[in-house]
């Protein structure tokens, strides 16, 4: 399972998570197998601009993610990572992504709830 994290900076498992996946500057992507952590990198975000949501959706999946878990999304690019059959986990609790992790392979963070998705995109 490849684990995506939006986040500030490039700081591997200690950096402070992203607020909106695709505002964020970096994607810390996090491989795990049976539970447990085989490799963390982190990938320069290349931006959506130009491609709208649909390159945030791509640029994600280009890391070969099957999760990716948020505190922020807008309902179009939830319901086109839902279509490419990546999962989507809302964690608002959790600023770091080490913290995230723990709780998300505690089995403690949700699927998204569409009502958590952003009114703006």
């Amino acid at each position: 399972m490849t684990i995506i994290f939006p986040t500030n900076k490039d700081d591997g498992i200690s950096a402070k998570r992203g607020a909106h996946f695709g505002k964020a500057n970096f994607y810390t992507a996090v491989v795990v197998i049976d539970g447990i952590v085989q490799e963390v990198s982190v990938h320069k975000n290349p931006g959506h601009a130009t491609g709208g949501c649909a390159n945030a959706v791509a640029n994600i999946q280009s890391l070969g993610a099957d999760t990716l878990v948020v505190s922020g999304i807008g309902g179009e690019p939830l319901k086109k990572f839902l279509a490419v059959g990546i999962d989507v986990y809302f964690d608002d609790k959790n600023d770091i992504v080490e913290d995230a992790l723990r709780d998300f392979l505690a089995g403690k963070t949700a699927k998204i709830n569409p009502d958590h998705s952003c009114a703006h995109h």
